[in-house]
């Protein structure tokens, strides 16, 4: 069970890193302090992001516990990863991985800061 687990976890990283979650080569992205994302090509940013800031911490922190308790960082991401994408539904084409950690760090910063730790990231963003 545990195997399929990260093969699933595998499988849905990857593909949100095909539907852009995550940062961007070129480093064009916010950083984790920012007040607001910059928009990309796909247009999205902090003010017009199809799940809120306030959903998204909500979602965190539930999530936290069970993120917490994955045996290993992959664990953790694979879990994390999924929950977002879960989150997001028929929003994926939207997600933008530099736009949820900066939701995250202006609404819920203690709680994304224990997430990326646990997942063994530096921001939502590298999911």
């Amino acid at each position: 069970m545990r195997i399929r687990a990260v093969v699933v976890g595998v499988t849905a990283v990857a593909a949100l890193a095909l539907t852009g979650c995550g940062t961007d080569a070129g480093g064009g992205g916010a950083v984790a302090g920012d007040k607001a994302a910059v928009a990309k090509d796909d247009g999205v940013d902090v003010a017009n992001a199809p799940i809120s800031a306030d959903e998204l911490c909500a979602y965190l922190k539930k999530e936290l516990p069970g993120v917490r308790k994955q045996g290993s960082e992959i664990g953790a991401m694979a879990q994390l990863t999924m929950g977002i994408a879960d989150l997001y539904g028929d929003h994926l084409d939207q997600l933008d991985g530099d736009v949820l950690d900066a939701q995250a760090v202006q609404t819920c910063p203690e709680t994304r800061d224990e997430l990326v730790k646990a997942a063994g990231v530096k921001s939502l963003g590298d999911l």
